[in-house]
């Protein structure tokens, strides 16, 4: 129908068809249409409304994130428990309260500290250099305009300049850790003996009437799986750019129009120490800074390590971590002031103090790469498929909103979408909710398969996004309702667990026997061992981290128990492992680690660690107080 109108909406046609629609209008009036529009507030923060519409996104960015961590084995049934729509929606209020704070104390990250972080963030980066394609595709990526995704990185930069605040302020004293360190380094020799499961499998015995009472007792563990087969049609725009085939003369005339894009510009890669100055010093504190700035160069250039230096020095947190470094930037990214002195340095040079808005700078070029061209024969491949994509683009999206417009209009069948469209109806195999193979391990397509339109109405799903830029709608053609499995197809798949159980349950009064006895101190673990045909393990110089074959369990076990008396096993432990068996230990001596012994680089680590974990922990209670102190309002309702 929409695509009917709009095909034959012209001349009188298009004054009937505005005449019937004004009609409600005229009697009803046009409220009804604008409280359609009415914004639904979902929280009110210190009296400021959050939107329905803003806690919908990042509620569906969240689902996403958590599908995509899972590869999609997820139960989606979680993305509608109160509980997790309550968790996102306060992760937002705690981030708008975070943010209010912030920019309240006038934290601001500037137009060059934003180029430096997009210029050296790997993720935008191809063979080493910024790469405008990869901006782009991030930015789309996310669902925003350009401007909205360097707004999010400024908050973000600006969040994470706080957090580092917090992680400065930390004083690690070396008490501290040595005490980690000693910890961290400890050794433990102990012995093992293990009473395996099926050990006592010829001990037990299963009736049939304890697999029927099992049965009966669980018939909800014994269904068949729900499933469907579906068919579906696929539009996606690198099928409809394979169908553009552009001659030499098109693929010239866009070389000569994006000529640009091929030339890279002279790139230099440089390190700075940045010196802030306040913007109401004085000339006598501008003095002393430029000063302490000269100082900074000179010790520089007498060989002192810039990287360490930056990361002491340097106030822009952004490049202080990685020893100042700038990465590959083009003339003209950087303030002008320090444009003009960096493209005028000669490799290696270390500059005089330059003054910018942000400050001070002392800069050393490292690196210098001279601009660089491909002729039309070096990336005619390249543009071919760029020169397809941009054709594509615009018969894409038409393609698009046809493909919603026709799958809606005739929602019992997809063949007039596939007929316009020129789409191949594609049946599938059976698949459950857990997923299939192929198209049907797509978390979108089976969320749409299993939707009460397609299994109970059989209707057309709605069109959805499965990667970027495809688009897939699909309709049912069989389903299969979960059913409870005879008594006869898991009669022995019954006998197994119930051998299992007792199994399990023989090892654990076995290990808990050995264990008592032990106490007494009547005997060894080693003799215990030998009298029950059982094998003990020596283990020599256990460090924390385990060694190869050694269960996880039992490790963690044996690093949380005391140790025994003497040569007594007086103090022995028991662990289920992993796979269900027992392990009784003994541990005979605790090796704490020397802190002399860890060289000086692992020190430095494990201090930053600590100085990083304590730091995030005092930005978590700064974020709770935050939270705590702010006067907010929660519609749980409307979530």
């Amino acid at each position: 129908m929409l695509t009917t109108i709009r095909e034959k909406a012209q001349g009188w046609i298009a004054w009937v068809i505005v005449t019937i629609i004004s009609v409600p209008f005229a009697l009803w009036g046009i409220n009804e249409y604008f409280d359609a529009q009415e914004k639904i507030v979902v929280a009110e923060i210190n009296g400021n409304e959050l939107l329905a519409q803003d806690y919908q996104e990042l509620l569906q960015r969240q689902r996403n994130a958590i599908r995509q961590q899972f590869g999609g084995k997820i139960d989606n049934k979680i993305f509608e428990t109160p509980a997790f729509k309550l968790r996102v929606l306060n992760d937002m209020i705690t981030q708008r309260l975070v943010t209010a704070d912030i920019k309240s104390q006038n934290y601001q990250i500037g137009d060059e500290q934003l180029a430096i972080y997009l210029t050296s963030n790997p993720a935008f980066q191809s063979n080493g250099s910024f790469s405008p394609e990869l901006y782009a595709q991030a930015v789309r990526r996310n669902g925003l305009s350009a401007p909205a995704f360097e707004n999010q990185i400024r908050l973000g930069s600006m969040v994470e300049q706080v957090k580092d605040g917090f992680t400065r302020s930390i004083i690690n004293n070396d008490a501290q850790l040595d005490n980690l360190l000693r910890l961290q380094q400890e050794k433990r020799d102990f012995k093992s003996v293990t009473l395996e499961s099926n050990r006592y499998a010829d001990q037990v015995e299963v009736s049939t009437d304890e697999i029927k009472q099992y049965y009966d007792s669980n018939k909800q563990q014994f269904m068949t799986s729900e499933e469907v087969r579906v068919e579906y049609i696929s539009l996606s725009l690198e099928d409809v750019a394979s169908q553009v085939k552009p001659d030499d003369e098109a693929l010239q005339a866009y070389y000569e129009e994006t000529k640009d894009q091929y030339v890279q510009a002279e790139q230099r890669q440089a390190q700075h120490i940045l010196l802030a100055v306040a913007a109401d010093a004085d000339d006598a504190e501008v003095l002393r800074i430029r000063e302490l700035a000269s100082d900074l160069a000179s010790q520089a250039r007498d060989g002192k390590d810039f990287s360490e230096m930056a990361r002491k020095f340097s106030v822009d947190t952004i490049s202080s971590a990685n020893g100042g470094d700038l990465g590959l930037f083009e003339k003209g990214v950087m303030d002008p002031a320090f444009d003009e002195i960096v493209f005028a340095m000669q490799q290696g040079e270390i500059s005089e103090p330059v003054k910018t808005r942000f400050g001070f700078h002392i800069i050393k070029l490292n690196e210098i790469k001279p601009e660089q061209g491909k002729s039309f024969d070096q990336v005619k491949e390249g543009i071919s498929k760029e020169y397809s994509i941009r054709e594509a683009t615009s018969r894409y999206g038409q393609m698009a909103e046809e493909l919603q417009n026709l799958v809606y209009e005739q929602p019992t069948t997809l063949q007039p979408a596939a007929d316009a469209l020129g789409l191949k109806i594609v049946p599938t195999e059976w698949f459950s909710r857990a997923g299939g193979d192929g198209i049907t391990a797509k978390r979108p397509v089976i969320d749409s398969a299993f939707t009460e339109d397609v299994l109970l109405e059989g209707l057309n799903s709605e069109v959805v996004e499965t990667d970027t830029d495809t688009l897939v709608a699909l309709r049912l053609l069989e389903h299969r309702v979960p059913q409870h499995k005879p008594l006869a197809a898991v009669s022995d798949e019954i006998k197994q667990i119930l051998i299992r159980q007792r199994t399990k349950e023989l090892a654990a009064k076995e290990a808990e026997d050995i264990r008592q006895a032990l106490q007494s101190g009547n005997k060894s673990l080693a003799q215990i061992a030998a009298d029950q045909g059982l094998q003990m393990d020596e283990h020599k110089s256990v460090p924390r981290s385990g060694s190869e074959g050694l269960s996880a369990a039992l490790l963690s076990s044996v690093f949380r128990s005391p140790v025994g008396s003497g040569d007594s096993d007086n103090e022995a432990g028991i662990v289920q492992l992993e796979n269900g068996d027992y392990a009784i230990f003994s541990i005979s001596k605790v090796k704490p680690g020397n802190p002399a012994e860890v060289s000086d680089e692992i020190r430095q680590q494990i201090r930053l660690v600590i100085q990083q974990r304590k730091g995030e922990g005092l930005f978590s209670d700064y974020e709770r107080g935050l939270f705590e102190l702010a006067d907010i309002v929660i519609y749980e309702d409307r979530l």
